[in-house]
């Protein structure tokens, strides 16, 4: 099968869960003997036949990636595009404008997977309160995302959505989102899968909580903040690792030391996926405080390391964590909560060993890069097999 796979992000030159995703099943395609490349803006690994960089800003990316398409695939198209994210609009259009105009390029069939609805994420941009009381708010820049860029990308996925042939979701929450906000029909869930770096048997004792993750506002890494003060209290040598930047690095350096907790607290920065798997190893626990998730990729990374999840219980989180099995779920904005459940699990190794071990095998049998290639792949052939593509919406 021939393949092309479309992406704004890809490592190393960026860190996502989208990136990290399609770079997975590249692999995975290549392994199984398929015909695959992919069109990303940053640069990947030098050398790879696969990659095929687009040129220009990140900005620019949809129109660049679809004018490169046609040029490089014109005489011998794909026989699947699968494109990730609202950036996928102006491919999935042209390839419907191919087949209006009976061009070869036309017979392709297109694959959206969509990780979030930008409506619900707009609006995961506010302040966040811990007890009625404002502990982080947006930085200019992540409201004018709110309120210029995101409402372009929803427009941009409502029109990824409706010309594509198959529009994929990593979640059940995430499928309803977009049905109700793009108006769409979701035609597969497939949840995001990874290829396991870290050593399950490896994983840490002791009393380190990890957070991996961009440090946006809707991230809410202030709220753990709030909450692991309220835990040193009860857990004296407990300690928090960062890993990730982002727009509100500084303010949660401020906050740290405002709350006494500089000590305590080591932002580590950007780091390549190799050195993010020795803080999985090194680890007792992954915190995700998030206000709002598709199906995030980091959960992933750290059930693969045997290493239990507390996390809040939004969008399409409670399926990646198996509250009372796989880890911890409290609400948004709970400092108490994610205190409670952070405490539970650093006071009882034991229950750190089985919930570890729980998660591990649910990612073996559900998100293992496999399993999810599997899934995709089948997909792509049930729309080969097809006679006729799917009509616009």
């Amino acid at each position: 099968m021939r393949l092309l796979l479309i992406t704004n992000t890809f490592p190393p030159g960026d860190i996502s869960g989208v990136g990290a995703l399609v770079a997975e099943l590249a692999g995975e395609a290549g392994r199984r003997g398929h015909e695959v490349r992919v069109l990303r803006r940053a640069s990947g690994t030098g050398g790879d036949a696969t990659l095929l960089r687009v040129p220009g800003p990140k900005i620019l990316f949809p129109l660049t990636a679809a004018a490169v398409f046609l040029w490089r695939f014109r005489a011998r198209p794909p026989e699947v595009i699968h494109v990730h994210e609202s950036d996928g609009a102006p491919t999935a259009l042209l390839v419907r404008v191919c087949r209006l105009l009976g061009h070869r390029a036309g017979a392709a069939r297109v694959v959206a997977t969509l990780q979030v609805s930008y409506r619900e994420e707009r609006l995961s941009v506010r302040s966040l309160r811990v007890d009625g009381v404002v502990v982080s708010r947006p930085t200019l820049g992540e409201r004018i995302f709110a309120w210029g860029r995101a409402p372009l990308l929803a427009v941009m996925g409502r029109i990824t959505a409706k010309a594509a042939d198959a529009v994929v979701a990593p979640s059940q929450a995430t499928a309803r989102e977009l049905e109700r906000d793009y108006r769409c029909t979701v035609d597969a869930v497939i949840p995001n899968g990874v290829l396991a770096v870290s050593e399950p048997g490896l994983r840490g004792r002791g009393k380190g909580v990890l957070y991996v993750g961009r440090l946006r506002t809707r991230k809410a890494v202030a709220v753990l903040l709030e909450g692991l003060a309220l835990l040193v209290e009860r857990i004296t040598d407990v300690t928090l690792d960062i890993v990730g930047s982002g727009e509100q690095e500084r303010e949660l350096e401020r906050q740290c030391s405002a709350l006494g907790l500089s000590d305590r607290v080591r932002f580590r920065g950007a780091l390549a996926r190799e050195e993010v798997a020795q803080h999985y190893e090194k680890a007792a626990v992954l915190c995700l405080p998030s206000l709002y998730e598709g199906f995030p990729v980091t959960i992933l990374e750290a059930m693969a390391a045997a290493l239990p999840v507390v996390a809040t219980r939004v969008a399409g989180v409670p399926e990646a964590v198996r509250d009372g099995v796989t880890g911890i779920l409290v609400d948004p904005e709970d400092a108490e909560g994610l205190a409670s459940a952070l405490g539970r699990l650093l006071g009882d190794e034991d229950l750190q060993d089985e919930m570890g071990a729980a998660a591990r095998r649910v990612f073996e049998e559900e998100y293992s890069i496999g399993v999810v290639a599997d899934a995709h792949f089948s997909l792509y052939r049930s729309l080969c097999e097809s006679h006729s593509p799917r009509s616009t919406q």
